[in-house]
């Protein structure tokens, strides 16, 4: 038996686990790997058993990441596609190599962003509702002849993938140019940095994806999460 409690003002949920299985929702910072938080989590809870997650997010970005315990570990694939909500920021008028705000960045001044009115861009927005084909980012994870396109991309080899993904509803939440910022409802599998891109490209600009939190996972959010810091507090019996 896995016993995870912490005090009700750190975490208001008991999880009692069978067996050494479970999720348990971290809210990741941004700065370490989604594996880190594994690393970390070992370390500071001694947990001997096998231990995955439910959907990686880049050190960039932060917010709910599903840690998998014991037998839950063999449910990844159906755990990956349960719905996301993301908030993002996307900035206009500029381009990144990586797609987000970790690559190398480049500003074109000369576009004229003054004229990008809110009508304008959520009218782009409902563009991307539904299930359509995105373009698979040549800095992910994703695989062509089984070497990742990241690492295809570093040596200049740039290869063009897609895959279909869906997405259920994005909302604009401010418009402070050369800054959007949108909230993104959809399907596990969709890549936000693309979906920048694409939105950028839409309205008439270049973008590239400025900050990002995922807020819930499945019927995991952020209010659900324990924080790394708590890791120490873990009780596992």
């Amino acid at each position: 038996m896995l016993t995870i409690s912490l005090p009700v003002s750190q975490f208001c949920v008991e999880l009692v686990m069978a067996q050494h299985n479970g999720i348990i929702p971290v809210y990741k910072p941004v700065g370490p790997a989604t594996f880190d938080i594994i690393r970390i989590f070992r370390k500071k809870t001694n947990f001997k058993g096998k231990i995955g997650h439910g959907g990686s997010l880049d050190p960039f970005a932060c917010g709910v990441v599903l840690l998998l315990l014991g037998k839950t570990t063999e449910k990844f694939e159906e755990i990956r596609t349960w719905a996301k909500v993301y908030t993002a920021g996307i900035r206009l008028g500029a381009k990144s190599t990586t797609g987000d705000v970790t690559g190398e960045i480049s500003i074109d001044k000369s576009q004229e962003l003054v004229k990008i009115r809110r009508p304008l861009v959520e009218d782009i927005l409902k563009i991307f509702i539904g299930e359509t084909e995105q373009k698979v980012p040549s800095y992910s994870a994703a695989k062509y002849q089984g070497t990742p396109l990241y690492k295809l991309a570093r040596q200049g080899v740039k290869v063009e993938k897609t895959k279909k993904v869906k997405i259920f509803n994005i909302e604009l939440i401010d418009l402070k140019i050369p800054i959007i910022a949108i909230k993104i409802t959809c399907a596990g599998g969709v890549y936000i940095r693309q979906l920048a891109e694409d939105i950028a490209q839409k309205i008439g600009t270049d973008g590239f994806l400025f900050f990002l939190e995922r807020e819930k996972v499945g019927n995991f959010s952020i209010k659900d999460c324990i924080k790394i810091e708590d890791f120490g507090k873990i009780n596992i019996q």
